[in-house]
């Protein structure tokens, strides 16, 4: 083999050696990168499900204090409608205001008002 080809295969050598530590550069750079993505996902992942977590903590919350308060109007008002029957009725047993007979047909009237059509 004559000098200039041993000379151009030696070159040759060095070209390939140069290309496969850049290939090999690369592929670390992209499994680096790869790996750092993952990385960063998951902890988005994570951050997402903690807020995900705080929100329904939240809602669930609010939900249970509106029922306390819906509850407690329920119960005012079931308290005010208790006080005004028992006004009523005190009035009836005082002789005040309707008579016991006049009352009869209207009371009927509320209590079937939603059995009739």
């Amino acid at each position: 083999m004559p000098a200039s080809e041993a000379m151009a295969t030696v070159g040759s050598l060095d070209e390939l050696k140069r290309v496969k530590d850049a290939e090999r550069e690369w592929d670390e750079r992209l499994a680096a990168a790869r790996a750092e993505a993952e990385a960063t996902g998951q902890r988005l992942r994570a951050e997402a499900d903690g807020r995900i977590g705080l929100a329904r903590t939240a809602a669930h919350q609010l939900r249970e204090a509106r029922v306390r308060e819906a509850q407690s109007a329920g119960d005012r008002e079931a308290e005010a409608i208790v006080a005004a029957g028992d006004a009523e009725a005190a009035n009836v047993l005082a002789g005040a205001g309707k008579r016991p007979k006049e009352l009869a047909e209207p009371l009927l009237d509320a209590i079937l008002a939603g059995f009739r059509s």
